[in-house]
């Protein structure tokens, strides 16, 4: 290689050189500005749905059927059903709650109790077989949100089977992943301020409408498997 061929190299190489160090001068400045609010964005999604997975929880002694409906054994033989507090968020206020009249059968996975939201009816189905004994005609629509768990239940029952039925109901840590997978479903809508309110991190009441005003009804009835 002669002195001409070898500075023309030289040339080429350096000239190179400099195109990379001025490709990446660019690139990234353009890199932090395209990802980071996107990656902040994402963070905050991430911790928000985090939150809603921290908030919703099922009770120790507490049975939960897959349609979001209840069921606590009492003492007296009888078993209270209401609504899981992911249910009630994810509806929002009710404006009535319509019960079956006392001496009524309910069977498990059939409607038991419905929901009225905006003049739409949801049907919520039953967690066990059995008679109804007694309905909480006290559960108006601020006691019912209120305490999901407690003053909010809907119907006392006198179960049929009720060591067969609680073997397909979940308890625990999987009504605990139940819910988690139950919040993720709605992740891919979720927006921070969707999920948690301004007032201490709590789940916004009527999630389903803050994800989709039109067809939100849907969403509801996806969730308790009456759609």
């Amino acid at each position: 290689m002669n002195e001409h061929d070898f500075l023309t190299l030289h040339a080429q190489k350096a000239t190179e050189y400099l195109l990379g160090v001025a490709y990446l001068l660019l690139f990234i400045p353009l890199w932090r500005f395209v990802s980071s609010p996107v990656s902040a964005a994402e963070a905050r999604v991430e911790g928000a749905v985090r939150s809603l997975f921290d908030w919703f929880h099922v009770p120790e002694g507490f049975f939960l059927h897959p349609g979001h409906a209840w069921a606590k054994a009492e003492d007296a033989g009888s078993v209270v059903v209401g609504l899981d507090d992911f249910g009630h968020r994810l509806v929002g206020p009710v404006s009535a709650i319509l019960t079956p009249e006392v001496g009524a059968a309910v069977r498990k996975g059939e409607p038991a109790f419905s929901i009225v939201a905006d003049g739409r009816r949801f049907d919520l189905l039953s967690p066990l077989d059995g008679v109804i004994a007694r309905v909480n005609e006290a559960a108006d629509s601020a006691g019912f949100h209120a305490d999901p768990y407690g003053s909010g239940w809907v119907l006392k029952v006198v179960p049929k089977r009720l060591s067969e039925n609680l073997k397909d109901l979940l308890s625990g840590e999987a009504a605990g992943r139940f819910l988690e997978a139950a919040a993720q479903r709605l992740m891919p809508q979720m927006q921070p301020a969707m999920v948690t309110a301004q007032d201490g991190g709590a789940p916004v009441n009527g999630i389903a409408k803050e994800l989709d005003p039109e067809k939100w009804d849907e969403i509801v009835k996806s969730h308790f498997l009456t759609k």
